[in-house]
């Protein structure tokens, strides 16, 4: 079938019905999506904030922090302490899928951190599917130090919301 093509605005009044539509990518943005729209959730990528805390001094431990619904990816991962490690002692932070790290190298919190301040990870396979499971591991060494206090560890996802 030959395509006929329309040069200059066009403006329908009533409504356009078509088999199959190619619209171009930059066509529809944001803004043209209305506040009200009520797009089912399935049909949307979802961003997750998980936040694991530890009060008091840090100890070492392995926390399963989510269980993937649909394909997603790892966005970044920051750890933090509310008190900074002294001398020798320190934290380190990994984030693996399926057991097998994610990061290019464990986040470390020493005594060249300073409180409140987060350091951000380095993401290596970032990827994740359906059922596959991120696990925080966490392991403190005093090593004749003062580990940090109040560790924090904040992981962002963007999911898929149907696998």
């Amino acid at each position: 079938m030959a395509t006929s093509v329309h040069v200059g605005s066009l403006h329908i009044t009533e409504n356009l019905t078509a088999n199959s539509m190619s619209v171009a990518s930059n066509s529809v943005t944001d803004t043209s999506v209305i506040a009200g729209a009520n797009i089912a959730a399935s049909k949307l990528e979802h961003q997750l904030h998980l936040t694991y805390n530890q009060t008091g001094t840090a100890a070492s431990a392995t926390i399963p922090i989510h269980c993937g619904y649909g394909d997603g990816e790892v966005i970044s991962i920051k750890a933090y302490s509310v008190v900074a490690a002294l001398t020798t002692a320190t934290v380190t932070v990994d984030l693996k899928k399926n057991g097998t790290t994610v990061l290019t190298g464990v986040i470390t919190l020493d005594n060249g951190n300073t409180a409140y301040i987060p350091e951000a990870g380095s993401l290596g396979t970032a990827t994740y599917g359906n059922d596959d499971v991120l696990t925080l591991v966490i392991v403190a060494a005093a090593s004749g130090g003062t580990l940090p206090t109040g560790l924090g560890v904040t992981v962002i996802l963007r999911e898929d919301a149907a696998p």
